[in-house]
């Protein structure tokens, strides 16, 4: 990342970025985004291997989807975070414009369809209205649906503009998202986590006592200190049956004292709190 803060711990690949997914995919373009043309990018074919490519030091930073504006959560991301030590190091928010495509021209020619689960849920209206009788096929990611469509003819895959370029496939149409607003926000993940730059945000992860009113009385420690909450979201505590975690993000950087001392009184009242990163928010 060009103006990191502070460098990672040092690695056998620095210029080296892990995505998820393939060349041409959403995470490829949010990652060159970022860094530009000159690093080293690497396929990932599952999220879980982004994070072991940075935690193992054959990478410098990973990229993987972390929202998307209309299906929410990628839980594969939000439940890496939980159970690794990596820190988010930045955020980047791309408009998806899901492309079909594939070796045929016409809509009649295709039986199947596939895509990542969360490219087909994004396209669910769509496909009910102009593929009703086509199968759903999940893949790994948009862009194996891609490679997948090259060997059959009766098959589209929904990814990316580039992804259809690479693999020399058809775009049978353009922008079939159900959403005009359809967008996804990624997050670079790293070793260390980024310096004040005056407009930031923080990601922590917090469980609380099962005790009535103990999740109104953390939320009431970020309204006393001033702070506001972007977005919060549950998830089931890695280990623990029928316990959850509260996966936060913030305005601000854990070095700024209404943060910092939000941070004390919520340690002081939560059974664990954990910051995933501090980072310079996306524009």
């Amino acid at each position: 990342m060009p103006d990191a803060g502070r460098a990672p711990e040092r690695t056998t690949a620095p210029n080296a970025v892990a995505f998820f997914g393939l060349f041409g995919a959403w995470t490829h373009m949010a990652a060159r985004k970022v860094f530009g043309e000159s690093a080293e990018y690497r396929e990932n074919s599952t999220i879980a291997r982004v994070f072991q490519a940075v935690s193992a030091g054959s990478a410098a930073f990973g990229v993987v989807p972390i929202e998307n504006s209309t299906e929410g959560g990628v839980n594969q991301t939000l439940d890496e975070l939980l159970e690794n030590d990596l820190r988010i190091a930045g955020e980047v928010v791309l408009e998806i414009a899901q492309c079909l495509m594939g070796r045929a021209r016409d809509l009649s020619e295709i039986e199947r369809v596939a895509s990542h689960p969360q490219g087909l849920a994004q396209c669910r209206r769509w496909l009910a209205q102009h593929l009703p009788n086509a199968t759903q096929v999940a893949s790994l990611s948009t862009t194996a649906a891609a490679r997948e469509a090259t060997l059959d003819p009766r098959l589209a895959a929904i990814s990316s503009p580039l992804a259809a370029q690479l693999n020399g496939l058809n775009l049978i149409r353009e922008g079939i998202q159900d959403d005009a607003e359809n967008a996804t926000r990624f997050v670079v993940v790293a070793r260390t986590d980024r310096a004040r730059t005056g407009n930031d945000k923080t990601s922590l992860v917090f469980s609380t006592a099962h005790a009535r009113g103990a999740l109104r009385q953390a939320l009431e420690i970020f309204d006393r200190a001033g702070l506001n909450l972007t977005r919060i979201e549950s998830r089931p505590a890695p280990g623990r049956r029928w316990e959850y975690v509260f996966l936060t993000d913030l305005e601000g950087h854990r070095e700024d004292e209404p943060v910092a001392r939000a941070l004390h009184d919520l340690a002081e009242h939560c059974s664990m709190v954990r910051v995933l990163g501090s980072y310079p928010r996306a524009t």
